[in-house]
């Protein structure tokens, strides 16, 4: 009885272990691929995304970019256009005192180097719109994605003082499969790590009557 009593004692805290290690692996790799996904969203603190519509910030002030694709979708899109073509972009500048400041608005292919406002953009320039006041508050614009790849939005704006600020936000054209890997790689991991747990939790048939033929008869 001693020893029955001792094997599912042992069980009890296998069981509580497991639970445990799931757990924190689970949490772990949500924490690591929201990381991901909040990097993947802009060149730094000053870009972000949220649902289908991506930010560039200035301060505590943004302007939002959405990305259409007309003559195939009427779906909304930030930092994954699914396929090459004809792309329309619009912006909408939060800020009012914004719409009296010149801006301007290149779209480049990502050099995959670290980017800044005096880093030579001309031969990586896909579309450019030169410094212009938007007083409406909102602007658009065609551009045709030949080619397929990564991409980065590069918005600068120009203070009353003469200074100019430049913020940025990442994206990629046809290649929206990658987006994807995270989440499968987490299903896969998550899958195995069940079926490993399932294998350490299932009760042993076996067991108890191995147990009880060790019991000593009275």
């Amino acid at each position: 009885m001693y020893k029955l009593r001792q094997a599912i004692e042992d069980k009890g805290v296998e069981m509580k272990n497991w639970r445990i290690a799931f757990a924190a692996i689970v949490g772990g790799f949500l924490s690591i691929t929201s990381t991901v996904a909040r990097a993947e969203g802009g060149a730094g603190p000053e870009a972000m995304s949220m649902g289908n519509m991506c930010m560039v910030m200035f301060g505590y002030d943004m302007i939002h970019i959405t990305a259409y694709q007309p003559g195939k979708s009427r779906s909304e899109y930030c930092e994954e256009i699914p396929s090459a073509g004809l792309t329309t972009f619009s912006y909408d500048i939060e800020n009012p005192a914004f719409r009296d400041f010149p801006i301007d608005v290149r779209i480049i292919r990502d050099p995959l180097t670290p980017v800044s406002i005096t880093t030579d953009v001309e031969a990586l320039t896909e579309k450019h719109l030169p410094f212009k006041k938007y007083s409406k508050g909102t602007f658009s614009f065609d551009h045709e994605f030949k080619n397929t790849g990564h991409y980065i939005g590069m918005v600068t704006l120009e203070r009353p003082d003469g200074t100019r600020e430049l913020s940025m936000y990442k994206f990629s054209v046809g290649e929206t499969l990658w987006a994807w890997v995270p989440q499968i790689a987490g299903t896969i991991l998550i899958g195995g790590m069940l079926f490993v747990y399932w294998k350490h939790t299932k009760p042993s048939g076996s067991a108890p009557k191995k147990a009880a033929a060790e019991t000593p008869k009275a």
